[in-house]
């Protein structure tokens, strides 16, 4: 299945808070034309293509790296997943590479904390925003100077330019889907930590 362009071109012009007249003025196009290639009605020649990503400012080879991510499907199979592992602290990849290339990336992570283990950085924070869903046992979120606390079936999301800690408080393993998007190919749980394929 192939996704046209109009969707992802419509999707850079909002993410600009640009409406269709702004776009078509500085691109030397009609309103008309511009509405009808973002609803796929029609596809825009080269050179149309070529004078929109250059209002949006954005690199062609960068525009159909994110449309080629756009048309694929990735699938990680349970035993496929790889893991980053110290004592105390594991998380396991969630989501194909191509997921964390593009505009549009992402990180998706499945993560366990022992008791007393903590995995992020008190005094510096990131690109992006992140989204937990508490699977079991409980923990601290200390994000800048407030403390939140987390349980199973409970869900935290923040920006994540405030500096930010998770931390397992019980008795038991603190265990959690975690996803962040920009994806940039961090460590977002703290220090780098060794890789490897589950099952090896």
């Amino acid at each position: 299945m192939k996704v046209k362009l109009g969707p992802l071109l419509r999707a850079i012009r909002n993410s600009r808070n640009l409406t269709i007249k702004d776009v078509a003025s500085k691109a030397g196009v009609s309103s008309s034309l511009l509405s009808q290639i973002e609803r796929n009605r029609i596809s825009p020649s080269l050179d149309t293509l070529l004078q929109l990503l250059e209002v949006y400012g954005v690199p062609p080879n960068k525009f159909f790296k994110d449309y080629e991510t756009m048309t694929r499907v990735e699938i990680v199979k349970k035993d496929q997943r790889k893991i980053y592992q110290r004592k105390g602290f594991k998380y396991e990849t969630l989501c194909g590479e191509s997921q964390s290339k593009g505009n549009y990336s992402f990180n998706a992570f499945f993560l366990e904390l022992a008791p007393g283990q903590e995995r992020g950085d008190s005094k510096d924070g990131h690109l992006g925003r992140e989204l937990g869903i508490v699977v079991a046992g409980r923990a601290q979120l200390i994000y800048g100077k407030e403390i939140y606390e987390v349980g199973a079936g409970d869900t935290l999301s923040f920006f994540s330019q405030m500096p930010h800690v998770i931390k397992n408080i019980g008795n038991d393993l603190f265990q959690a889907y975690w996803i962040v998007t920009p994806a940039d190919g961090e460590d977002y749980f703290g220090e780098k930590s060794s890789i490897g394929n589950k099952g090896v």
